[in-house]
């Protein structure tokens, strides 16, 4: 039976831990607005499971995480989809499309979305198109695939409900807005004296509403590497009475803009004459999808820029597309209609990702179309600031009351004159004593083996969540003598993190520390040229039911590594190439060898 336009609900859900899958799905849902199509859009934590039986046609935007997970506001819906006692027929009227965010670099890529597809299938759904596997490693990002699934998508429901699916124009308003968004006090100050960090946190009633939400005290923000050094790694404790976790749990952070970039935001806005100032009053309310918590308070649009909007964003298509549509200058008008076609995103990604040009960058290099501006459209283009998650350092049974967090600054230089930076970081490391931020906490992706051998590898800020697994263990074992530790570093004397903790680990409790510095000697010296050297020792931690453990950077590191057990499988166990990888998938597939990284 053939279905019209307005019998068909196209109905976008997204699960992710950072917000990238909302944003996909947002812009799916404004493509089916666009198209005069009924559409909805929602996180899965809000979808009703039991519209799946009446339900026709569903997007599902799906990132993975760690090991291969579902993302936390995924996972009440999925433990709900593997009850065994669901009809194999259950789903036999709906027709869905999925389509995975993932990065290559990880073993298990695009997993959730993948098992997601095939369990859809098990209780009788019909694929739309075959499932799409977004990769952030590719050079023009998950847009190279995101836009051809999304085109093709359309073409499919086309046809299979009988509706046009061709973009309507000429209507009055072309922007899609999702909120109502009122200025309910004009506001008049250029100051950011009304900004003041340590007194106002728009997340903080999130502590007081939602289970897990906490606000911590800094008590610690110590550096790791010397004044010296190239880069400046933070050990930061904080504290918060109750506070409970296991070895390899992760704290998410809510990061701030700095008042210099927040004092930069106003400062393009009054050069391009739009009226709006940090202490104008903005009243977000519900038009078309469901207003943020944070949103659901009158805010300053000072606050709203410190806090919630992600000055350092990156934009992306959608957002070229946002700004073509409100263009009257003839040229930026074709500059920014180029960037946000097919055709053009070869060069969107030498105008954007290569220099990391931010969004406040974007709006000076389009004087003319920022100067269109106004309150409603800032809630379209700029994108809500995201939370960061940083593998918790520290024992709830050494350091009670307290989480600790190594953190990487991140500082680098593109082509453009200014220095690009780390949001997160960066306001981190700007942190003093007794300062505040919001957090909560999730269970990591590890699971660590009890009473069996350990191999630890972790370079860099990878060692941190071992350095938690250490720490609790030292106070219930007796010996961490079937615990093997690679960390790898520049310089013994600049960037050794936690040398004084690892050290004592060693000599009091047997702890076997091997460190690879590679900048020490001549020739660069990495953790598996050490794992080479104690490849006996390794093979016989695996010969004893021992588990391999590795964070860090997800760049060559980790590769090179899993290269290097094959290799010492291989020699030691005097097998085959082929025998060899085998035994290390066996491995990866009994959680005996367990990878968290990130890019």
């Amino acid at each position: 039976m053939t279905k019209t336009d307005s019998a068909v609900v196209v109905r976008v859900l997204y699960g992710s831990e950072t917000g990238t899958a909302q944003d996909v799905a947002e812009q799916a849902w404004k493509s089916a607005k666009r198209k005069g199509l009924q559409s909805t859009v929602s996180s899965l934590e809000d979808y009703d499971i039991r519209n799946l039986i009446s339900d026709q046609l569903i997007i599902f935007v799906v990132a993975t995480t760690g090991q291969g997970d579902p993302p936390a506001n995924m996972r009440r819906f999925w433990r709900l989809l593997l009850r065994k006692n669901l009809p194999v027929n259950m789903l036999q009227d709906l027709k869905y499309g999925i389509l995975g965010l993932g990065d290559s670099f990880y073993q298990k890529f695009n997993f959730a979305a993948k098992k997601l597809n095939k369990r859809l299938a098990q209780l009788g759904g019909e694929e739309l198109l075959p499932i799409g596997l977004a990769d952030d490693q590719h050079n023009l990002g998950i847009d190279a695939v995101v836009d051809p699934w999304m085109k093709k998508l359309w073409d499919e429901i086309g046809n299979a409900f009988n509706v046009p699916v061709e973009d309507k124009v000429g209507e009055e308003n072309s922007v899609i807005e999702r909120y109502d968004v009122a200025v309910m006090e004009t506001g008049r100050s250029t100051s950011m004296s009304s900004l003041c960090r340590s007194k106002s946190d728009i997340y903080a009633q999130e502590a007081l509403t939602k289970d897990g939400v906490r606000i911590g005290t800094i008590v610690e923000n110590k550096r790791t590497t010397t004044e010296d050094h190239f880069q400046d790694v933070r050990l930061i404790q904080i504290q918060s009475d109750g506070v409970q976790y296991q070895p390899g749990d992760v704290a998410y952070v809510r990061p701030k803009n700095s008042v210099q970039q927040v004092k930069r935001f106003f400062d393009i806005l009054h050069e391009h004459d739009v009226k709006l100032f940090p202490d104008t009053v903005i009243q977000v309310s519900q038009k078309e999808i469901k207003v943020p918590f944070v949103l659901q308070r009158n805010l300053t649009l000072g606050e709203i820029a410190e806090q919630y909007w992600d000055l350092n964003f990156k934009p992306r298509r959608s957002t070229m597309y946002t700004l073509s549509l409100i263009s009257e200058n003839e040229l930026e008008k074709e500059k920014l209609h180029e960037f946000a076609s097919p055709a053009g995103q070869e060069e969107l990604y030498d105008y954007i990702n290569r220099p990391r040009r931010n969004v406040l960058e974007l709006l000076t290099d389009f004087p003319h179309t920022t100067g269109k501006l106004n309150a409603k459209l800032l809630f379209e283009i700029m994108s809500p600031v995201k939370p960061r998650a940083y593998s918790i350092a520290s024992s709830s049974k050494a350091t009670p009351n307290a989480i600790q967090i190594l953190v990487a600054v991140v500082r680098y230089k593109t082509r453009l004159l200014e220095p690009r930076f780390g949001l997160c970081s960066e306001w981190l490391a700007s942190l003093r004593n007794n300062d505040k931020l919001v957090f909560w906490l999730q269970g990591g992706t590890f699971r660590f083996a009890k009473d069996k051998p350990i191999i630890l590898i972790g370079p860099g800020t990878g060692l941190a969540p071992f350095r938690s697994l250490l720490l609790e263990r030292a106070l219930t074992d007796e010996s961490l003598r079937d615990y093997a530790l690679f960390f790898g570093c520049r310089n013994k004397e600049r960037d050794y993190h936690c040398k004084e903790d690892l050290e004592r680990l060693s000599r009091e409790k047997n702890l076997k520390v091997f460190c690879a510095f590679s900048r020490d000697q001549e020739n660069k010296v990495y953790v598996q040229h050490v794992i080479r050297r104690q490849r006996e020792l390794c093979w016989q931690f695996l010969q004893n039911g021992g588990s391999i453990y590795l964070a860090g950077n997800s760049k060559n590191m980790p590769n090179d590594v899993r290269d290097e057990f094959v290799n010492l499988v291989k020699e030691i166990g005097e097998m085959t190439k082929e025998e060899a990888e085998v035994f290390v998938e066996h491995l990866e597939k009994n959680n005996r060898y367990q990878c968290e990284t990130w890019s």
